[in-house]
């Protein structure tokens, strides 16, 4: 009888194949992020409470010729207010007084003062957060990273200028392009530390930045526990054709 038992066409082992290698991919993808946030809560210590300050500096007299500011400044992927697995929002904390000093005092204006808390990724995968003063004459982005010491990359413009042809552009050479706008720009990389208070400065702004360790957020925590006891469902039942 074994003789004359059917054998499946090529059509059942072609759908038996496709299913089994869909089912693999899936699980390999389930697996992989699992595994990814996972190693993000085996590193807690690489939750930072960040909060920074952007000021302008009043009384400052310098020649130098500000950049040209681009039409359109690059903007970061993430924002202080976003409440995702790698940054959630959180208040000022640390910094409230220093921020009050700058504003008691008649050689600096504070534009942008902001917290949230941020998982620090690697150096090449870390986001850039994007910052934007209320008043509108803060724009840029911070990106933060960590390899063996943690790294802060500022990139900030002071929007003065509105019009397009700038204050100064009598003394500039004879040939250089007048029509366009020029701003104070911030733009440093340093190393810094967690727990201490970062000057990051220009002849025209200035930015004062503090990291401190924290705890994963609760949320960020719950969201983990919650993959943790996630199963993998059972095999695809068959479909009539095979």
């Amino acid at each position: 009888m074994d003789f004359f038992r059917l054998k499946p066409d090529n059509k059942t082992i072609l759908n038996k194949s496709a299913l089994a290698m869909k089912l693999l991919s899936t699980t390999h993808f389930i697996t992989a992020f699992i595994f990814i946030l996972i190693s993000m809560k085996s590193h807690a210590d690489q939750w930072y409470h960040v909060e920074l300050i952007v000021f302008e500096q009043l009384d400052t007299i310098t020649d130098e010729q500000w950049p040209v500011m681009p039409d359109e400044v690059p903007k970061g992927s993430l924002t202080p207010s976003m409440a995702t697995s790698l940054i959630q929002p959180a208040s000022n904390e640390s910094l409230d007084n220093t921020a009050a000093s700058l504003n008691q005092s008649s050689q600096y204006r504070v534009h942008y003062h902001k917290a949230w808390k941020q998982y620090i990724m690697r150096k090449g995968r870390a986001e850039a957060i994007n910052i934007t003063s209320n008043d509108g004459l803060i724009e840029g982005t911070i990106r933060l990273d960590k390899a063996t010491y943690l790294h802060a990359s500022i990139d900030v413009w002071l929007k003065l200028n509105n019009n397009s042809v700038n204050s100064w552009s009598d003394s500039l050479p004879e040939g250089t392009n007048i029509s366009v706008l020029r701003n104070p720009n911030l733009k440093e990389s340093r190393r810094i530390r967690s727990d201490k208070l970062y000057f990051f400065d220009h002849p025209k702004t200035g930015a004062l930045l503090k990291l401190t360790p924290i705890k994963t957020p609760a949320v960020v925590q719950a969201n983990l526990e919650a993959l943790e006891t996630f199963s993998l469902p059972n095999e695809a039942a068959p479909t009539k054709n095979e």
